[in-house]
């Protein structure tokens, strides 16, 4: 137990301590075959989901974040779901369908992981326009607050 605490603080001063920080440029491919390049999405928020298969509180949240999908489409938010469990395309799009969420799902791999510090998931990161770290959230939030995040990072200016 007391080894769970303290890594449990040392992940939570992580997540103040990365706040403003350049996260890891990666170029993942998407469950279509597209590579997606985080650098070239500055401008926008961008919203990442680690998730795996196998994670039932990913399975609960993933229509959530759908939702906040669906609002903030046509506006300068990406979302994305980095999958770090599955490379297989075709499983991929059957989870996707059966946990019903639309958003693309990147494949993850370990150096992403790794860059990441993903040791459990879900772990979400919510980017600045400028492509820095606002936002590291272990498990889960609701709605309200995630909304909260991605407005306020709209409405930041970038340089």
């Amino acid at each position: 137990m007391k080894k769970f605490i303290i890594l449990l603080l040392l992940l939570f001063s992580f997540g103040s301590y990365a706040k403003g920080l350049k996260p890891y440029m990666f170029s993942l491919e998407d469950e279509d075959g597209k590579i997606v390049n985080l650098s070239e999405l500055k401008g926008n928020v961008v919203y990442l989901v680690f998730w795996s298969k196998t994670c039932t509180t990913c399975e609960e949240e993933m229509p959530v974040i759908n939702s906040l999908y669906k609002k903030f489409k046509n506006k300068n938010v990406k979302f994305f779901g980095i999958v770090i469990d599955e490379k297989d395309k075709g499983k991929i799009k059957e989870i996707k369908k059966k946990w019903g969420f639309e958003f693309p799902v990147l494949i993850g791999n370990d150096t992403v992981k790794d860059k990441y510090r993903i040791i459990g998931t879900p772990i979400t990161y919510i980017l600045r326009k400028n492509l820095t770290i606002g936002k590291i959230i272990y498990g889960t939030h609701s709605k309200k607050k995630l909304e909260k995040y991605i407005k306020k990072f709209l409405e930041e200016s970038y340089d």
